[in-house]
């Protein structure tokens, strides 16, 4: 009873926990796999439960051996093999093994079975009110858990007479809850769920209300405290943690994966900070983007869409207070406005005339560049120059030609700009224009040397907690030497820093940018976080325009969509290895395995060395319960004896019944026809007479009830399967 009840608590959050969370554990949709896992590991634990604590011990044992030898069996390459074509397999034993310790838990105490349940409950009435997608099998165990905890709040507070076991009347009435949830699992489910409109226009407009409230409270600027996004420059003694959800993400293109999202962009370095200039009207975005499209166009003519791919990107507010309007680099701005036109570029941020709180959201159209692509270092080092034709033509397909701001000649001045502005020395010391000399000389194109200069970067080491700067640091030079040869640590703006100022010197015009990485999750939005936030330094080529870098050890440029991985970046050359011509070990040992089968010796070594181990732990149980035996009094081997001798005669079908006296219970078996078993039960009377007399167990006593526990010990061995099993797993 006690089993079957500890099945129907326990048993359901398992399952439950499968269903819920399976797909994220990577288990195959539309598989039983994972299922039969669940089953697998749960329904022993639970049968281990209700075992005797020696019974318990054999149990763990044999499932130990089992998988040891199991794993040596197989040996590495089936290891490998294994891991390789099922690693979910681990997750969701993992999951059905904290899904348990949660059953077991719930098992024990009522208030946690109540907090399960209620939550339950909320989640699955959420779900209805909010449209999720909760499947029926979901649903329906959802159903059986909140049911059997109705049935148990109602048996305890129903005065009733009868049994008052609460386990016996669930388990009772078990049937008839597995049938309801079956009903509920089969019944087939309209097309369209009802979709509480109204209820999603309240919860809305509350949220809204007290979700703006909240980021005006908490978010009074666009500093935004320890960790993420602040139009603040100034480095800060150091970095926690902050997972605050700012951003959701919806990217029309399914080729895009990441992208860097431009917050602001730098003005002048005073040697401690970035002072952002977000006061002075300028067209650098839209002008570069157009500059990057109309390369891309000429270089690579049909070829064009594996560089630079368009996108919309559909931007939610989330606790969020800011003029910012985060976008990739590549911003289609006058597109953008045609569907946002409060916004406005200031020094190459994007603004936004009202401040975005919660809930606010708005469009952006902008350009995405494949990183991941082997055509770009070349575009970089080999693009020609843009002339007024080719600029007309891509000026035309952005609507903004005739446009004052984005004629060819305003291009040409935007160009002059950018070396203006970007490409100035800051006064380094000697010291690091030996380390810039020899970084420069090294290579002979502008994207090796900053590739070898963000090599060089990534050997120090990242540290979220450095310390303020010291009162030495007051300038660029001093900032540059503090950082490469004193601390030799830091975090992104460090490296974003010392990046651009390192450039400048190589005569490399070189800007500083802040702002978020954003990468699609498995839902397939971008859900950017607070911890998200990034700072980065951005290069310019000729005839192309900015191209992000990353000095900063343990980050990288997202790719984009490129199917290439690079192994080794030196400079000029780009050693690239193509992801699908995989011949590693792995793929090796798959094949092998293909030709060969499984050899069906590593699942008969396992279960040789459970029946070994179980043998030896029998026979180990029965020499010391008989050095035990040997070692009692007579009283207490004659209570031994009986207590085993009763439970022979329940195995052959003679169990005391409740309130039957010792006599009636020998009569009773006098009465039946079994005559061997009559003749072995003379230690019943004696029982009796010891337990409401002043006899007292000699040790005469004792042959006689040895010799009738040996010869019942013999009928049982003679008798059913069922009990010749249980005599043995049973056995003391």
């Amino acid at each position: 009873m006690k089993i079957l009840y500890d099945i129907l608590i326990i048993l359901p959050f398992s399952l439950l926990a499968t269903v819920l969370f399976g797909s994220y554990a990577g288990m195959p949709e539309d598989s039983a796999a994972g299922f039969v896992i669940c089953l697998a590991l749960s329904l022993p634990v639970i049968s281990l439960r209700g075992m005797k604590r020696k019974n318990r011990f054999r149990g763990i044992c044999a499932a130990a051996v089992f998988i040891i030898v199991l794993m040596i069996a197989a040996g590495e390459k089936n290891r490998l093999l294994f891991l390789k074509e099922y690693p979910w397999v681990p997750h969701i034993i993992f999951l059905s093994a904290a899904a348990l310790i949660v059953g077991i838990a719930a098992s024990r105490n009522i208030w946690i079975r109540r907090a399960a349940a209620a939550a339950l409950l909320i989640y699955a009435a959420a779900g209805t009110v909010l449209s999720w997608e909760i499947s029926k099998e979901a649903f329906a165990l959802i159903c059986f858990i909140v049911l059997v905890r109705i049935a148990e709040e109602i048996q305890r507070g129903w005065v009733k007479s009868g049994s008052p076991d609460i386990k016996a009347h669930i388990t009772g009435i078990s049937p008839m809850l597995i049938a309801v949830c079956l009903i509920v699992y089969l019944v087939p489910a309209p097309a369209e769920p009802y979709d509480w409109q109204f209820a999603k226009d309240i919860y809305s407009s509350v949220s809204s209300v007290f979700g703006r409230i909240y980021g005006l409270l908490t978010h009074l600027s666009d500093d935004y405290g320890s960790i993420g996004f602040s139009d603040s420059g100034t480095f800060l003694a150091g970095l926690q943690g902050n997972d605050e959800e700012v951003l959701v993400i919806e990217v029309g293109n399914t080729a895009v994966k990441e992208v860097r999202l431009v917050g602001c962009i730098s003005g002048d370095f005073t040697g401690r900070e970035w002072v952002f200039d977000t006061d002075t009207e300028s067209n650098y975005r839209m002008t570069d983007t157009a500059e990057t499209a109309c390369a891309v166009r000429k270089y690579a003519g049909a070829g064009q869409s594996d560089l630079l791919q368009n996108t919309n990107m559909y931007f939610e507010s989330f606790m969020y207070n800011t003029k910012y309007i985060f976008s990739p680099g590549k911003i289609r701005l006058e597109k953008t406005k045609e569907k946002f036109p409060g916004i406005s570029e200031r020094n190459g941020s994007i603004v936004s005339e009202q401040r975005l709180g919660y809930n606010d959201s708005y469009l952006i159209s902008c350009y995405v560049l494949n990183y991941g692509s082997p055509e770009l270092p070349e575009l970089l080092k080999k693009a020609e120059p843009i002339t007024e034709a080719e600029w007309e033509q891509t000026a035309r397909a952005e609507n903004i030609s005739g446009n004052d701001d984005y004629s060819f000649g305003d291009y040409r001045d935007h160009i002059s700009d950018i070396y203006d502005k970007y490409c100035i020395p800051h006064g380094l010391s000697e010291r690091a224009k030996a380390v810039i000399d020899e970084i420069k000389n090294g290579a002979d194109s502008r994207y090796g040397r900053a590739k070898k200069l963000e090599a060089y970067l990534k050997k120090l080491e990242y540290s979220t907690d450095t310390g303020a700067l010291p009162d030495t640091v007051t300038d660029a030079r001093s900032f540059l030497d503090h950082f490469l040869f004193k601390s030799k640590k830091g975090w992104c703006m460090h490296f974003a820093t010392a990046f651009v100022l390192m450039a400048n010197e190589m005569g490399i015009p070189c800007r500083y940018v802040q702002g978020y990485t954003a990468k699609r999750d498995i839902s397939g939005d971008m859900i950017v976080k607070q911890s998200n936030a990034h700072a980065w330094p951005e290069v310019y080529f000729d005839n192309v325009g900015w191209v992000a870098f990353e000095p900063t050890p343990g980050f990288a440029v997202p790719t984009g969509w490129g199917s290439y991985e690079r192994t080794e970046d030196t400079g000029d050359d780009i050693i690239e290895t193509d992801i699908g011509d995989d011949t590693d070990e792995e793929s090796q040992i798959s094949e092998e395995t293909t030709q060969t089968g499984i050899d069906p010796v590593i699942f008969i070594m396992p279960a040789a060395a459970v029946i070994g181990a179980l043998l030896i732990i029998y026979i180990v149980s029965r020499f010391g319960s008989r050095r035990r035996y040997e070692r009692m009094t007579p009283q207490d081997k004659f209570a031994y004896l009986i207590q085993q001798d009763l439970r022979l005669l329940g195995l052959l079908g003679f169990s005391p019944e409740n309130g039957e006296t010792l006599s009636e219970y020998h009569d009773r078996i006098m009465r039946s026809e079994n005559q061997d078993i009559k003749e072995h039960i003379g230690f019943i009377p004696l029982y009796e007479t010891v337990l409401y007399s002043d006899r007292e167990i000699s040790a005469d006593d004792i042959p006689p009830s040895e010799a009738a526990h040996t010869a019942l010990r013999e009928l049982v061995k003679k008798s059913s399967l069922r009990s010749r099993l249980l005599l043995m797993i049973k056995e003391r």
